[in-house]
């Protein structure tokens, strides 16, 4: 259990004890996930510069079909929602085909198309760019250019690999491959003698680039007429990190070093579900030759190569001194689109399967295993350091715990070393259902109020299962990020820390943005050709992993707290959580007391299936966090009436106001939530109940009988009834911007004291450290503070970094003035 609450009173001294010791802080609870999104990968972290290489990026998603310009899903029952979607895109094939390829002709006639080929290059990569060279003049040259993503950085003096392949029948001539910046100046070319390609040909060169540009491009230039095939055309960096074949993009791949990340999570993230089960990332076609890697369409919009296979992931632990964390599919695709799943014997033993294969793959022994043997051939005997899986990814309800615990249970019994991560929040009552050991990864995407409030999140969670915060980031109303998300997550982080002997590992979501393409509101790094940058969470990211101590210890409890935000005013809904349920004889006083009588018929299904019977309003299926919102009704100080009845499910019935207009934001009162054991009010974040206002009482419900209730809503409070008796009162969060977290480093005998200002006004605190013999005057201090409204660019990359200075006047007792928006660490050598 923590040692304190954190919010700090300016009229106080804060006191410390260096003899109260609190939670261990783990040292793995800073790490990094990376999936492919927003080109993090492909474009990003990747050195590859040739985009759609392989000339496969039109190709549909597996499994789907192409129908009146769209790509159509599988006609199959989503596990979660349990209806059938038929998920389907917008698809414009033509336009696929050619992305980032131009086909161009000086003094000569040119046509290009991506054809499937009757003889590809690979049976994974069927298609092919076919040249139509119909007349040349002397001099003349067809040109098939590609422009990379978004254009190709090319520095002076570096190297990079160049492979292409070609075929043709008529052919003969020469193949000029050459680099350029956006206005076609040359800055590289070599020539290759094309006269006997009748077969598949490799060509293969190194360029040396003469010039600098961030928009450069290849080109290959034909010197006669005839009819040419040409496939996986790659232009490679030789400077990549670490020097690895197929590597990772050196500058890209060094912010990640910057952040000291003790795990690494991968491939994701949604593409793991995929958009439908076979959309699933499967990793073992990102082994290989990256030629024969089939690559798949990425469900954030794009197809990805999967250059960042398996192996490349495993190997890049190794070079960081990281432990691998495998997450792979668990027999579902994502809820959110298809969500057709597998359920059969046979089906989920071949799930289970891929799953013994991949931890195989990186730890068994060559000799005894064939995918073993497959990394020994890759150039690694040796095992990898995979500590880590992952059975899913954000995967919810009953039909996960089936998935999960037929997969666990065959796993966690030959695999007893590795650690398995279940995708369900840490307080679901579902995991009442899955027995054994196994860590949580509950996410979080929310505004900076969220994280601020949140410091406590953790202080009072069950201790039952390790957690793992997979999943997290401010990207609420601060655009594509600012300085006071960053704040508002160091808070959220300290809150971590202080509960390390539960939240045992994290990792900021998602790692990486190309500035050209953004998939999702706020990322931590964005990339272009030539640059790349951390935002100012960054280094709120930097900060808390370089300084990590060892162990945290008291500090003293807040005296008083910040002014809370009240209750918006917003829509009333009814709903259930995996229950069914009846509702009637609904009536809402409004504040200038009068009263009026509602019909099932004034509302509309948000989620869930609700009918109208007579009067009454009912709930039938099992889906979690049903929505039925009253139209035309918004209001903050009102009180509603009603009657209820649980028909069936697990739990009781959810009573929601302050709802947005889509319903999804918002307030609920949770009757007899958790298992049918407690009743607590809960905010409501894009359709999901996360943590409680006030607190939970214990409370159940019998079915079959109807509860008078009654939920009386005011600004600043509200209150649940049931059959005339008070059952609870909750109130809005205070708000707080101020917190202090405090530990110990045993290796350098420092004490740690992180403390967080998120007001536009300075912050000066009295200290008094108890518990230690001596303090020593000179310490020193990082400090991240600016504009909380501003974040780095790639104009001004260090407008937002950590500055360290040092200080003289630490004592037994002492004062510190803290910089507006500002996170701050001090270090004081302390002997205890």
């Amino acid at each position: 259990m923590a040692l304190s609450m954190n919010a700090m009173a300016q009229t106080d001294a804060i006191k410390i004890d260096l003899s109260q010791r609190g939670a261990k802080v783990s040292n793995s609870l800073y790490g990094i996930f990376f999936e492919e999104i927003s080109h993090a990968g492909d474009g990003g972290l990747y050195a590859e510069l040739v985009q759609n290489r392989g000339f496969e990026e039109h190709v549909l998603p597996t499994s789907m079909t192409y129908e009146n310009g769209k790509a159509v899903a599988i006609d199959a029952m989503n596990y979660e929602h349990r209806n059938n979607r038929k998920w389907n895109i917008p698809w414009n094939m033509e336009e696929k085909k050619m992305t980032a390829w131009q086909v161009t002709g000086q003094q000569s006639v040119v046509s290009g198309e991506v054809i499937k080929v009757s003889t590809p290059l690979h049976s994974n990569t069927p298609h092919a760019m076919q040249l139509n060279i119909s007349s040349i003049e002397k001099g003349g040259k067809a040109v098939l250019t590609n422009t990379g993503y978004w254009g190709m950085g090319l520095q002076n003096g570096e190297k990079y690999d160049l492979r292409f392949y070609v075929k043709s029948d008529d052919f003969k001539g020469n193949i000029t491959a050459r680099i350029s910046d956006n206005n076609g100046k040359s800055l590289g070319s070599t020539t290759f003698k094309a006269k006997k390609i009748k077969d598949w040909t490799e060509f293969t060169a190194t360029i040396t680039s003469s010039g600098n540009t961030a928009k450069g491009q290849l080109s290959l230039e034909f010197d006669n007429k005839g009819t040419i095939l040409v496939d996986y055309v790659s232009l490679f960096p030789q400077n990549t990190f670490m020097g690895r074949k197929n590597g990772l993009r050196k500058d890209v791949a060094e912010m990640i070093v910057g952040l000291h990340p003790r795990f690494m999570r991968w491939p994701g993230g949604c593409i793991v579900e995929g958009a439908t089960y076979e959309n699933r990332i499967r990793w073992k076609e990102t082994l290989g030759d990256p030629m024969t890697r089939r690559g798949e369409w990425d469900l954030w919009g794009y197809r990805t190569t999967m250059g960042i296979g398996y192996h490349e992931f495993l190997q890049f632990c190794e070079d960081l001194g990281m432990d691998a964390m495998f997450v792979n599919n668990a027999g579902m695709s994502c809820s959110v689109r298809n969500g057709d799943f597998v359920s059969s014997r046979s089906d989920m033993d071949a799930v289970v399967q891929d799953f013994r294969d991949a931890i195989d793959y990186a730890l068994a022994d060559p000799a005894k295993n064939k995918w073993a043997k497959m990394r020994a051939d890759a150039g690694h005997p040796m095992p990898f350091p995979l500590k880590y899986v992952e059975i899913g990814n954000e995967n919810v309800g009953p039909e996960y715990v089936k998935h999960f615990n037929y997969i666990f249970k065959i796993l966690k019994a030959e695999y007893p070393n590795i650690i398995f991560i279940n995708t369900l929040g840490h307080t679901d009552n579902l995991l009442n259902q899955v027995p054994g050991e196994y860590m949580v990864d509950p996410h979080w995407y929310r505004n900076p109020d969220f994280f601020f409030e949140n410091n406590h999140l953790f202080d009072d969670a069950p201790r039952t299962h390790d957690i793992y915060v997979g999943e997290y980031a401010c990207n609420g109303g601060v655009g594509a990020g600012n300085h006071l998300a960053a704040l508002s997550e160091a808070a959220f982080i300290m809150g971590m820390e202080r509960n390390s002997d539960v939240v045992k590992m994290s990792s900021y979501a998602p790692l990486f943005e190309n500035e050209n393409r953004r998939d999702w509101p706020c990322n931590l790094i964005h990339i272009n050709s030539t640059d790349v940058y951390g935002r100012s969470s960054y280094y709120v990211q930097q900060m808390s992993a370089e300084h990590r101590p060892s162990y945290n210890v008291y500090v003293s409890e807040p005296t008083t707290a910040g002014k809370a935000k009240p209750f918006d005013a917003g829509a009333v809904g009814l709903g259930t959580y995996a229950t069914q349920c009846e509702y009637k004889d609904i009536k809402i006083t409004t504040a200038d007391g009068k009263t009026q009588a509602y019909k099932p018929s004034d509302f509309k299904t948000i989620k869930g299936q609700f009918k109208t019977e007579g009067n009454v309003l009912s709930q039938t299926s099992d889906e979690q966090v049903t929505v039925a919102q009253l139209n035309g009704f918004k209001a903050d100080k009102y009180t509603i009436e009603l009657k209820a009845r649980k028909t069936g499910g697990k739990e009781g019935f959810f009573i929601y106001y302050g709802l947005d207009e889509k319903g999804r934001n918002g307030y609920a009162c949770n009757i007899a939530g958790w298992n049918n054991n407690n009743t607590a009010v809960q905010p409501m974040f894009r359709g999901r109940v996360t943590d409680i206002l006030g607190r939970r009482v214990n409370q159940t419900v019998d079915s079959n009988r109807w509860y008078d209730i009654k939920l009386n809503v005011t600004p600043d409070s509200v209150t649940l009834y049931m059959d005339g008796k008070e059952i609870t009162t909750a109130k809005p969060n205070a708000h707080t911007r101020h917190f202090c977290q405090t530990g110990y480093d045993d290796m350098t005998g420092e004490l740690i004291i992180k403390v967080v200002n998120g007001t536009d006004q300075t912050y000066r605190r009295n200290f008094v450290i108890e518990g230690a013999k001596t303090i020593n005057a000179n310490g020193t201090v990082i400090t991240l503070a600016g504009n909380a409204n501003e974040e780095n660019s790639f104009e001004s990359p260090r407008k937002f970094a950590p500055v360290t200075s040092d200080y003289n006047k630490f004592a037994k007792e002492f004062s510190y003035e803290f910089k507006p928006s500002s996170f701050t660490i001090l270090r004081i050598k302390a002997s205890k």
